[in-house]
């Protein structure tokens, strides 16, 4: 046996667990972990921190944790539902307040019979009227609620009242330009 081996196993005992020859003198069976295992760890690490994100961000958005999803539901029957759809806004003063959850026609009288789910924060007299509105000449149609005075609520599942329908700039611009003729 040559001197170095005898010295190395006679040496303590921390000695006999490590590499012969190894600079580092790390213990039988444990590594260098190199920069590039690390980098990649790290990648890894806000890789999967970026989609806990974006999954918890998008339940939120769509609900799937449940938080306070109460809701009340309203009706009304629109005689145009100009543009409105599933999913248009409900708004007070132009402050969303709910949305369109329900869109039919109704084949006795042809009015388009609507269903607003909106925010139990909100209360509306009875009196309070539903108007089909538009955010402008290119913009998209909504339900815009428009407060009565009544002392009295209008309960959950009740029907609003409407008023004569709107008339759009488009259809404005189109009996003027006729009237002109």
């Amino acid at each position: 046996m040559c001197p170095q081996a005898r010295s190395e196993m006679n040496g303590p005992s921390s000695a006999r667990t490590t590499r012969p020859g190894s600079p580092n003198k790390l213990p039988l069976g444990v590594r260098m972990i190199s920069r590039s295992e690390i980098a990649e760890t790290v990648a890894g690490g806000v890789v999967l921190a970026v989609a806990v994100g974006f999954l918890l961000y998008a339940g939120g958005v769509i609900g799937w944790f449940g938080g306070n999803n109460a809701t009340e539901d309203y009706r009304v029957s629109l005689v145009s539902a100009r543009g409105v759809q599933v999913g248009s806004d409900v708004r007070v003063a132009g402050v969303k307040v709910g949305r369109v959850s329900w869109l039919a026609l109704n084949p006795e009288t042809f009015s388009a019979e609507t269903e607003l789910t909106v925010d139990p924060a909100f209360t509306f007299p009875e009196d309070s009227l539903a108007v089909v509105a538009s955010e402008g000449l290119l913009g998209g149609s909504f339900v815009e609620i428009i407060p009565g005075q009544s002392a009295f609520p209008l309960e959950a599942g009740g029907r609003f009242r409407t008023a004569a329908p709107e008339q759009g700039l488009m259809d404005f611009i189109i009996e003027q330009l006729n009237g002109r003729r």
